[in-house]
């Protein structure tokens, strides 16, 4: 505390972290996917809010704001220097869904066969398999789903490069393993995540672009919209799953498998 802000203010003294500590609160139900970030506040040692410093570390505290509390909701997030948690009420964690649900919605996925377009095998999401051409992959340009294959017409034999050529709609760009995540307490929905069995309740299978972490929609789109702090007064959309700065117009993509096109 040597080098951070204080102050005595009515006969009391209180102050700020050196690099900070930091808030966010969400407007709305952060189980539905419809709660969106308000401004991130700084905590002060006794609990006070404050707008955020020019910078980290800059010696001149923000506006406080007396109408704010530090009391946590379900959905908001906390900075520590660069360590951003999230924390979820009881409450919302009974609504939110479980891994059991996950595991059965990825069960849907992988009972409607999907199918790589080129090498014609049946692939496995989300699911551990010795055989590497059942792997599923995503273009992250396009987002068609294939198995890992070595068609990629243009390029050398014997180089290796990011870029690839989708077989399907020729589009070049990054071609990365498609996974699933379970941590539940950063789904904001228990949407379908296929349109395989119930097309009229579906809406759609999603990845994070460039990580490609499958999710439902609303959970995509939620974390696409929340800045997490980067660097000493930047932000920055991330996968909520590994903490990869996610790229791209919307920082995901939508998953097109071939044989489920109508």
């Amino acid at each position: 505390m040597e080098k951070a802000t204080k102050w005595e203010e009515n006969g009391v003294i209180d102050g700020l972290t050196t690099n900070g500590v930091l808030l966010l609160h969400v407007k709305g139900n952060f189980v539905d996917g419809g709660a969106k970030p308000l401004p991130w506040r700084e905590v002060s040692v006794n609990g006070g809010l404050y707008t955020m410093r020019e910078s980290r570390s800059a010696p001149q505290k923000g506006k406080k704001m007396d109408m704010e509390s530090c009391i946590l909701e379900d959905g908001s997030m906390i900075d520590l220097c660069g360590v951003t948690l999230l924390w979820r009420s009881a409450e919302g964690l009974e609504k939110s869904p479980s891994r059991r649900e996950l595991e059965t919605l990825l069960d849907l996925v992988n009972a409607g066969r999907p199918q790589c377009p080129v090498g014609l095998n049946t692939l496995v999401v989300g699911r551990k398999t010795n055989s590497l051409d059942r792997e599923p992959y995503i273009y992250l340009k396009c987002g068609h789903v294939q198995g890992l294959h070595e068609w990629n017409p243009g390029q050398k034999k014997g180089t290796e490069s990011k870029e690839r050529t989708c077989p399907i709609c020729m589009t070049i760009g990054p071609f990365v393993a498609l996974t699933m995540a379970f941590e539940s307490a950063c789904y904001c929905d228990t949407g379908a995540l296929t349109h395989a069995f119930a097309p009229q309740q579906a809406v759609g299978m999603f990845a994070f672009v460039p990580c490609g972490h499958m999710v439902t929609a609303k959970t995509a789109n939620y974390w696409a919209n929340i800045p997490i702090p980067h660097g000493t007064k930047g932000y920055l959309a991330e996968c909520p799953f590994c903490a990869t700065p996610l790229e791209g117009s919307t920082g995901f993509v939508r998953l097109i498998f071939q044989d489920w096109i109508s």
